[in-house]
């Protein structure tokens, strides 16, 4: 009898969390399935975008350049984004953000002109850029306290579970391609002119969320963003700086560095990609509980803390398995840490600051990135694979002490209940 407790409180905290997603409402669950579309997208070009990129002779540093340029399109974009989701409300700014975001991708492999690439590359992030931006507050305007954490853990389940599919089918596409094609640059072309599609496609669900506030009613201001940004805002958004720089400097080249430093097939690595599905999801999955049992501040700090440890294997593996259970072990950290982050961020911001918060954090997270991907296309050209994860590794621990730093601040101040009205 005793012996069956602990699968009995697993049974029962499962139960609870899918009875949390049934009260999800329709908008949350329109936005989810245009989320799996794009999802499914990223995943492919996850695997094949670098592989394409080297295959017509652009060079790893110029190829560090051109995946700047979405993230620096992410971060020059977040506050327009920002005032587009709050003028036009989020049907249309989610339409318009699918349909630049699908012709970007097909216009970044119509040509192998590294600068026509970039440009492309560039017009995508400003577009993705609203994915986040307009997302975030979407989802807290959509969710109630009490299931406002399962609703950002599920989208993050989400994209962990589509980018695998996507990176699975990634792996084996151009396979499959190359019976119509011997070229193995048009067969990553071609692969990747799907997932331009899929992105297209995505426009189709989010036109239907319903519009909760009218054009009309909304009164748009730059002072949330500039002037009347407060002390929270600021302190989430220097965080978000290093969590993005962490990520930059290795996620983006994951694929060349299985491939081409510890001797992995491209079908191997979409499978590794797309496993990595099995940890996310677990860790997706435990965060909420972990905020239930140790509070928001200890169940981030855990996530954020277990990360270099993940970093530094990668760093020092010599093989293929160590560095899968490196790579594993950094995706199931940063999901459940970066997850919680958000929902915590969203929710103890003020109600009419929601969208300036995600803006900033936003364009400090893409920052990171852009800053990270030049310094380690830099660091690939001159075929050093190590050095961009020590560097990750240094990052990271960064972040964590800039974390407790933050809980700690947060604690020495009253705290002030966020209203729950909408954006």
């Amino acid at each position: 009898m005793t012996s069956s407790l602990p699968w009995q409180r697993v049974t029962d905290a499962l139960r609870e969390y899918f009875a949390k997603i049934r009260q999800f409402n329709t908008n949350i669950r329109l936005y989810f399935l245009g989320s799996v579309l794009s999802g499914i997208a990223q995943g492919i070009f996850g695997v094949t975008f670098n592989l394409y990129v080297l295959s017509v002779g652009i060079q790893p540093d110029e190829l560090g350049q051109i995946l700047s340029a979405g993230p620096f399109a992410h971060a020059v974009a977040a506050i327009p984004i920002g005032f587009l989701g709050e003028w036009f409300g989020f049907r249309w700014a989610f339409v318009l953000i699918y349909a630049v975001a699908g012709l970007a991708q097909l216009a970044q492999v119509a040509t192998a002109s590294p600068y026509a690439i970039a440009a492309g590359a560039f017009v995508g992030g400003l577009a993705l850029a609203g994915n986040f931006v307009v997302g975030m507050p979407f989802m807290a305007t959509n969710s109630g306290a009490e299931e406002r954490a399962h609703v950002f853990s599920i989208s993050s389940l989400l994209h962990s579970l589509t980018f695998a599919l996507g990176a699975l089918l990634g792996g084996y596409l151009p396979n499959v391609l190359s019976r119509f094609v011997a070229d193995s640059s048009l067969q990553y072309r071609y692969a990747l002119f799907v997932a331009g599609v899929l992105t297209l496609a995505s426009t189709v669900p989010v036109a239907f969320i319903s519009a909760k506030v009218r054009r009309h009613e909304r009164k748009v201001s730059l002072k949330p963003y500039l002037w009347g940004i407060d002390g929270f805002t600021v302190r989430s958004a220097g965080i978000e700086l290093f969590i993005g720089a962490t990520l930059g400097l290795i996620v983006p080249f994951m694929n060349l560095y299985f491939i081409y430093h510890l001797g992995s097939s491209r079908e191997i690595y979409g499978t590794i990609e797309a496993l990595t599905i099995i940890f996310t999801s677990l860790a997706a999955g435990v965060g909420p509980m972990l905020v239930q049992r140790l509070g928001d501040a200890r169940a981030i700090a855990v996530g954020r803390w277990l990360i270099p440890f993940a970093t530094l294997t990668l760093a020092l593996s010599g093989s293929v398995a160590a560095g899968t259970a490196g790579y594993w072990g950094y995706r199931t950290f940063f999901t459940m840490s970066q997850s919680l982050w958000l929902a915590y961020a969203m929710g103890n911001a003020a109600a009419r600051a929601k969208v300036a918060v995600s803006a900033w954090l936003e364009i400090t997270f893409w920052l990171g990135q852009a800053i990270a991907a030049i310094v380690t296309g830099a660091l690939l050209a001159a075929d050093n694979y190590r050095m961009p994860f020590v560097l990750s590794t240094a990052t990271a621990v960064v972040t964590a002490i800039l974390t407790l730093a933050f809980f700690k601040w947060r604690a020495s101040r009253a705290p002030v209940a966020p209203a729950e009205a909408g954006v």
